[in-house]
Order: C-alpha cells, then sequence, then structure tokens
C-alpha cells in the first residue's frame, strides 16, 4: 500500500485540479487493488463529477467506502471484484488519504486563480488607463479569461443599433466559427442573459430551450457555458460567454463553478468599463489611423512596432522612456536597438506568437543613449482588431517607483544605525571618563617619571578615543531626511578621524587645511558625507 501512497502524493503535487488529481488516483487504486474496478463519485467544494478506472470481469468481493468534511465535500467509492485479501478498512483509508489530497489540490489550484485573477484585473487597469480601441480590449481580455477559467472558447456579443439583434464579436478558440454570427436578442440564450441582467451557467448549452439552432450547428462540440452581462451606465450592451466543449476521449466536460462565475463578473464590470470609455474615445479619433491615433493619445509609454520588432511608431511618453529627442529618431530601428530588453528571454520570442492573439505581459529594461536604465512591465498585443498587422508594446515605468521604494529601505536602515551609534556612544563614554580620571589621579599622586608620562599617555589616547566617539555620534545624527545647517569643516573633521586609523595601517597620514571662515550650508549630512568619503577612500585603492 505504501507505493500506492506514494504515487498518489506524486500525483497531488503535480494536478492542476481536483478533478485531474481524482482520474490519476482511480487508476493508481485501481491498479493497488489489482485491477479491480473502481468507481469513485467526488463532490467538492467547486468541482463534482465521476471517474472509473479497472475491470469488473471476474469475480470478487464488492467493497464500499466513503468520506464527507463539515464543509460539505462528499466522496463514494465502490470497488468490484475486489481481492479476497484486501480490507475493508484499507480501501477506507486509502480512499481518505485521497480525499485530503484532493482538498488539498483544490486549495492551491483555488490560491493559484486568485493570484491570476489579481495580476490580470491589475493587467486590465492599466489598458483601460490607456483607452484602447474595444475591439483590441476584448480580444485581450477574451484570451486572458480564457487561460483563467480553463475554457475552449469565448466570445463577445455586443447590441446592435436597431435593440432586435446581438453580433458576435470577437470570437476566440474553438469558438472562432461563430464569429460575426447574429443572434437575436427574443430567441437566443445569449439574448435571455442580455435582456434579464443575469448571468448564468449551464452544463449543456444545447439542452437550453433558448439556444440558437445557428449557434449549435456553427459550434458542434460545445458543452459547458457561462455567459454573464456586460453592464454599462445606460443597461446592458451586451454579453460575455465562455464555453467548454466535448474532448475527443468522450470524457465528461466539466461545468463551470460558482468561483468561474465570481471571476468572470468581475472582469465583465471591468470589460463594460472599457467598453463605455473606448466608445467615447472613439468619437475623437473617426477620422484618424486608429492604431496611430491610439498610440499618441495614450497616457503611458507606447511603440507601434512591425511583428520582426522595428519601431513604426513611437509617442510622447515613450519618446521619454527610450531616451529619443524624437520619434524619427526611433522609426525604423530594432527595439533591442533601442536598448530594450526583456527579462528571461529575447525580444523576438517575447514578440512569437502575438500576431496569433495571445498578448504576452512582463518585465523589460531599456538602457538608453547615455547610460540611464528604466524598468519597466510591459505589454504585447496584436491590433488585427483595427485592421493593422502591427504590433502594439505597452510600458509602465516603475523606475521611480522602485527607485523610491530603495531610497526608503536605505534610510530606514541609516536611521537604525543611528540609533545604534547613540547608544554605543553612550556605553563608551561612561567607562572612558572614568579611564580619564584614574589616569589623571594617577599622574599627579605619583612621583615616578615613567609612570606620571604613561598616564599622560592614557589621558591623550582617551580623549582621542572620545573624540572619535563624539564623531561617530555626529554622524549618525546627521541620518536624517530633514536638511539642516551643516558645518562643513566639522563634517570633514568627523570623517577623516574615523578614515584616520584605516588609512595608518598603509602608511597614509591624513593632513587637513581648512577655511576656518567658511560659513554653514543647509543639506543632509548622510548625503554630504557621501560627498567627502571618495576622496578619503581614494588612496587605498
Amino acid at each position: 500500500m505504501r507505493d500506492a501512497l506514494q504515487a498518489l502524493l506524486r500525483e497531488a503535487s503535480d494536478a492542476k485540479r481536483s478533478a485531474d488529481f481524482w482520474h490519476a488516483a482511480a487508476g493508481i487504486l485501481s491498479g493497488w487493488a489489482g485491477g479491480a474496478r473502481l468507481s469513485i463519485r467526488y463532490q467538492g467544494m467547486n468541482e463534482a463529477g465521476s471517474v472509473s478506472a479497472g475491470t469488473d470481469d471476474r469475480s470478487g468481493r464488492t467493497l464500499n467506502a466513503a468520506w464527507r468534511d463539515p464543509d460539505g465535500r462528499h466522496v463514494e467509492a465502490s470497488l468490484a471484484g475486489a481481492p479476497p485479501a484486501l480490507p475493508a478498512t484499507e480501501l477506507e483509508a486509502a480512499i481518505e488519504f485521497s480525499c485530503r489530497l484532493a482538498v488539498m489540490v483544490g486549495r492551491r489550484a483555488a490560491l493559484e486563480r486568485e493570484r491570476r485573477l489579481s495580476s490580470f484585473v491589475v493587467e486590465l487597469a492599466r489598458w483601460l488607463l490607456a483607452a484602447p480601441e474595444t475591439h483590441l480590449l476584448l480580444r485581450y481580455t477574451l484570451q486572458s479569461l480564457m487561460e483563467l477559467v480553463d475554457a475552449q472558447g469565448a466570445y463577445v456579443a455586443l447590441k446592435q443599433p436597431d435593440g432586435e439583434n446581438l453580433r458576435i464579436s470577437p470570437a476566440l478558440g474553438e469558438a472562432s466559427t461563430l464569429e460575426g454570427l447574429t443572434l437575436g436578442l427574443e430567441s437566443s440564450t445569449t439574448g435571455r442573459v442580455v435582456r434579464i441582467g443575469e448571468a448564468m451557467i449551464t452544463a449543456d448549452l444545447r439542452a437550453d430551450p433558448d439556444a440558437s439552432p445557428v449557434a449549435k450547428g456553427l459550434s458542434e462540440g460545445v458543452r459547458a457555458a457561462l455567459i454573464s452581462p456586460l453592464r454599462i451606465s445606460q443597461g446592458t450592451v451586451g454579453a460575455v460567454a465562455l464555453l467548454r466543449y466535448q474532448k475527443s476521449d468522450a470524457s465528461n466536460t466539466p461545468p463551470f463553478s460558482l468561483h468561474d462565475l465570481h471571476y468572470v463578473s468581475a472582469v465583465a464590470a471591468h470589460i463594460a468599463g472599457g467598453i463605455e470609455l473606448s466608445e467615447a474615445v472613439a468619437a475623437t479619433r473617426a477620422a484618424a489611423d486608429r492604431a496611430r491615433a491610439m498610440v499618441d493619445a495614450s497616457p503611458l509609454p507606447m511603440a507601434l512596432v512591425d511583428t520582426a520588432g522595428t519601431v513604426r511608431q513611437l509617442n510622447g511618453a515613450a519618446m521619454q522612456v527610450f531616451g529619443v529627442a524624437s520619434n524619427e529618431a526611433a522609426v525604423g530601428r530594432h527595439l533591442e536597438k533601442l536598448g530594450l530588453s526583456p527579462s528571461g528571454l529575447t525580444v523576438r520570442l517575447m514578440l512569437t506568437g502575438r500576431q496569433e492573439g495571445q498578448p504576452w505581459h512582463g518585465r523589460v529594461l531599456v538602457t538608453q543613449g547615455g547610460g540611464d536604465r528604466r524598468i519597466c512591465d510591459c505589454t504585447v498585443t496584436d491590433l488585427r482588431g483595427l485592421g493593422s498587422q502591427d504590433l502594439l508594446v505597452a510600458l509602465y515605468d516603475r523606475t521611480d517607483e522602485l527607485r523610491a521604494q530603495r531610497e526608503l529601505i536605505a534610510r530606514e536602515k541609516l536611521a537604525t544605525v543611528g540609533e545604534l551609534a547613540s547608544g554605543v556612544a553612550h556605553e563608551v563614554n561612561n567607562p572612558l571618563a572614568a579611564i580619564r580620571m584614574e589616569a589623571e589621579l594617577l599622574g599627579r599622586s605619583t612621583q615616578d617619571a615613567e609612570a606620571s608620562t604613561a598616564a599622560a599617555a592614557i589621558v591623550r589616547e582617551v580623549d582621542r578615543a572620545a573624540r572619535i566617539v563624539r564623531s561617530l555620534l555626529r554622524l549618525a545624527r546627521r541620518a536624517d531626511i530633514t536638511p539642516v545647517r551643516i558645518q562643513l569643516n566639522d563634517l570633514v573633521r568627523d570623517v577623516a578621524e574615523i578614515r584616520q586609523r584605516v588609512l595608518r595601517a598603509d602608511n597614509i597620514e591624513v593632513r587637513t587645511h581648512m577655511d576656518q571662515g567658511a560659513e554653514a550650508v543647509l543639506g543632509l549630512g548622510q548625503e554630504l558625507q557621501q560627498v567627502v568619503r571618495p576622496g578619503l577612500s581614494a588612496p587605498t585603492r
């Protein structure tokens, strides 16, 4: 039994969904039972189904096992043709072990989907800020939604001006045959969702009484469907649909869950907002080339490139990111020649596949001609919806944000060092004062010349140590973010006092010549030290 449990653990580590795990678990447990027929019915929080494995064409016992938990999960298993030596308790233990692994797989999948949804909504919000053309926004969103809820097809149906029909566009994946199809508002399932303004989930779209015969004929094999309305301030303007199709192995098509409905409804609200925003922007761009007008009007840095990565157009924000003086200085040059390099792959791989409607998201580094570097989030998508074969590269410059984060962390560290130095100075000054007092008493009370000389040396060295401690304390107190008046002579003297011992080890003597009439300046002591320190560090290199 140990080998079977280890195999279950391996499958649980690799499985993306609970259904995948149960399919593999049925085969493992059937093999453990000598090939007996094992049937499992499971009901989870978000997934339900049945699996079977093995054969029952031999004599043997039939064993049953069941498991349930307080959250409502329920699993029933039946083993037909079980070996006589197999105890029922072992089957129950194996089923319980499998159930707990399935719960773990489900929770891990839910966390991953929540993470992907959060990332997707952030990217979608950035696209809405750029106010893209409606068709481009829909294609980008549908592609990401299909991946998010594991659908094989998707489409958006929008109301037509006559108010009686819906037109499907765009349609992606296996639903691409529906592109351009007109559906009646009163005679289709999608039309019903638009009319009542409520989302629907069905395990078999063909069985829906309002399903369009034409749509069913064009989309053969469709099974599960999730359709959500698109609402704007003026009402419902259409619907977004996600479809799952019958697989070639004739296995059951999993239905959409309430979690899927939650994800799609949240994204549908963003889509509707994007549609409304896009329509408002489109009215001012009707007479211009839509792709170029979109790039120019966007507040985000955007570049229009061909499929090879050669720049056709930059907007003003992108010119600043790439460090070029004009659009003409960038047109005709490759993105790599402009200093763009994506993280972990080449520009060619970044652009590959985009013309098939698959957007790319990632982090890129832009190195300008003067050496300045900009760190950006990047999205690449195609513009076929606008009748263009070019690709749109949208950048989100995060350099200043990341730099501010690093500076904040550095200042917090300096503040901590300042507090530590203050405490150390206080603790060291007390014993130094005691040593100095004892040395002075020794020098006054002794008649021995050598003892008197030694006492004077002790006093001298203690005074020097006290000066170093005071210098450290002053430097620590200057690690502030508020400009104050600073005497440059004192600052140079403090840095020299601290560096003196290190330089003396290299037979370097520090001599300072200062203008005693120099006035105080307003600034940050810690940053002024960064100006002075290199001059005292250079001789050691």
